[in-house]
Formats: structure tokens, sequence, C-alpha cells
């Protein structure tokens, strides 16, 4: 009786269509968008547990054989959720463009909408807002609030979790002390504590920082000793005004130790504001920024492959027959991982400067969209 009703509905509004020459009415774009985002709140909240569920393993071993109390934990995990959100996002939108989809389709909505000479094409725009809407949400929370999470997340770690003191100086972390300086290591020799292409910087009144360079240095009590290295001052302009070489210089830091680490951030702990402001910096001082310029541009591809997926999950939904939602998911398990292992073989490639760091960023976007245009002409003609 129920799909007999909803079958007569879209039948109504398509013939209406048909007859007046009118478009397709808002009342079955909010249709659509209702039903779509029906599963993808179903999927969000699944795939949220999920990780979750992965996550507890991990601090379940904290709480038992690390001794960590349970409010650690449960922040830990709380800040965590964030990140979760923005992964879940994109697939959540495929599985239920796909399910929603081939609810209409088996129904035999799709099939009165049609008959009423709307296209497959018009179907989607629905389908394509929801998606937008949910992926500009994804930036946003990709942007402003997982970055400062991660960062709250990992100074847990760093100094109540691990219960070590400050950790050794990492490769690509910056650091920031109450000098408004900012540190920079490429690489660091753990095994005998020597830093290696060293930079800092201090932000002045003037439009460009201040800049010391090294080739090599290690870290002593409160004073990191640089050995050859340049010193550089730069006008409005950006050009440099001042150049000095040194053998050696001392650079002291006056944070104490745990503060000064507690201050130290990743990529994945910047917004990408901050990200390219580092970014720019560092070109300025001619080094490599492969690395953090693929990471900015993942930023961006990432929360918006949503749009993507819906795209694929469409015309694929249509093939999916009267009781073979299990086919829908299976499908959208192998289509995220094919994605996942492209991004990861172009973001390698990105960061070896095989691919430049925007293509490899949005290459797997790039395939994976012409191959849901092509699959979804191919649905229409049909």
């Amino acid at each position: 009786m129920i799909y007999l009703e909803k079958c007569f509905s879209a039948g109504v509004i398509a013939i209406n269509i048909s007859i007046r020459k009118i478009p397709l009415p808002k009342i079955l774009d909010r249709y659509i968008v209702k039903e779509v985002m029906s599963f993808v709140a179903l999927a969000v909240a699944a795939l949220t547990i999920m990780l979750v569920m992965e996550t507890l393993f991990e601090l379940m071993e904290m709480l038992i054989n690390k001794k960590v109390a349970w409010q650690y934990i449960v922040k830990l995990l709380a800040y965590r959720l964030p990140a979760f959100l923005v992964v879940t996002f994109p697939i959540s939108l495929l599985a239920s463009s796909e399910l929603a989809i081939g609810r209409l389709s088996t129904d035999g909505e799709i099939t009165a909408m049609r008959a009423g000479g709307i296209s497959l094409r018009r179907i989607m725009i629905p389908f394509l807002v929801a998606a937008l809407a949910i992926s500009i949400l994804a930036f946003i929370i990709n942007d402003y609030i997982v970055p400062e999470a991660n960062h709250i997340s990992q100074n847990i770690i760093r100094e109540i979790v691990l219960k070590k003191g400050p950790p050794h100086i990492r490769r690509n972390v910056f650091f920031r002390d109450a000098e408004n300086r900012y540190f920079y290591v490429n690489r660091f020799d753990e095994k005998n504590m020597i830093m290696q292409d060293i930079m800092i910087y201090e932000l002045t009144r003037e439009k460009f920082p201040r800049m010391i360079t090294a080739k090599k240095g290690t870290w002593v009590t409160d004073t990191w000793k640089l050995e050859n290295g340049t010193i550089y001052n730069y006008d409005e302009e950006g050009k440099i005004t001042y150049e000095m070489s040194f053998t050696n210089m001392d650079i002291i830091v006056k944070d104490d130790l745990a503060k000064f680490f507690k201050n130290q951030r990743t990529p994945q702990e910047m917004s990408s504001k901050e990200l390219k402001q580092q970014i720019d910096i560092l070109q300025q001082a001619g080094a490599d920024t492969k690395n953090f310029e693929v990471d900015l541009f993942l930023k961006y591809s990432i929360p918006f492959s949503g749009l993507i997926f819906v795209l694929l999950g469409v015309p694929l939904g249509l093939r999916v027959k009267r009781g073979s939602k299990a086919t829908g998911v299976i499908i959208s398990i192998v289509l995220v991982l094919l994605y996942y292992i492209l991004l990861s073989t172009t973001r390698s490639l990105g960061r070896g400067g095989i691919f430049s760091p925007i293509l490899a960023a949005w290459f797997p976007n790039m395939v994976f969209g012409l191959l849901g245009t092509f699959i979804m002409f191919g649905a229409e003609k049909k």
C-alpha cells in the first residue's frame, strides 16, 4: 500500500510537469534531499561508532596497562570525534546516495519522474545540493575544529599519557616560543641528537620576518647551538636587505622545555591559513615545501570528495535491484578502498616531486568524478 502511494504521488507530480511544462517542483527537491539526509545521518552514526570502537582498543590499553586516568581517556575520545566526522561524511554520502536512489528506483518513483520528462541529470541536482552542504560542513570542521582538537589530543598524549616528559624533536614540526619565534627542523638524528636543516624566523612589525638558517645544530639545556648558518633581513617588498653568515651561533629558548614542546604543531594541527603562512615563509627561505603543500591541498580535496562520491553513487544506485541493498554497501566499500589507495599513491608521488602538490591532492577526485560522469550519462540513455 505504501509503495503504491509513493508511486502515485511521484507519478502525479511527474504528469503535472509533463503537461504544464514546468521545472521540477521544489517540493520534489525537498523530498529527495530529505531522503538522502536520512540515509546520511544513519551512515555517519554507524561509521563514527565503528571508528570509535576501533579507537577504544587503543584507549583501553592506556587505561588498563598504562594506568591513565579515565578522565583523560574520555577527553582523548572527545577530541578525536571531529576528525572521525570529516572521514565519515564523504563515505556516508557515497553509501547514502546509492541507497536513496536505489530506494526511489525500486519503489517506482524514479520511473514516474523520468516518464514525466525529468532527466537523470535534473534528478541529481538535489543530491548534489545535499552533498555540497555536507562537504562545506566537513571543510569547516576540518579547518577550524580538527586542528585544535588534534593539537589538544596530542598534548594530552605528550604530557600526560606517555609520562616521559617532553618528547624528542620530530621531523617537519613547527615550534613557537614566548619570543614570537618559530623553529623548524627538517631532519633529526635522534641517535646522535643532531638537528639538520634548521630554520628560525622571528615575526616583527615588518611584513617579512627575520630569518636564521643553519645546516646543523644541537640542543643543550635551553640553548640551540647552530653551525654554518646565515641571518637574513628583508624589506617590505621581500628583498634581502641584510645577509650575514656565521660559523657558530647560540639561540636561547627562554620557555621551559615542557611549554616549548607543548607548542609544537604538525600540519595536521594547523588550519589551512596557518599552514599556508608557514609554507610562504619556508619558500621565501628556499626550503623544500612539497610535503606541506600536498597536506595543504588535501585539506580541501578530502572534505569535497563527497561531491564526487555522489556523482558515482546515484548512477550506480540505479543498477541495484530490489532487495539488493547489501550490493550497494559492498560497492561503496570497494569504491572507497580504491579511492584511498589512489589518494595514498598520488600523495606519495606529490611528496616525491613526481606530481605537483595540487595534482597529487585532487587527482583521485578528478578520476572518480570523470568515472561518475561517464556512468551517469550511460545510465541516462537507458
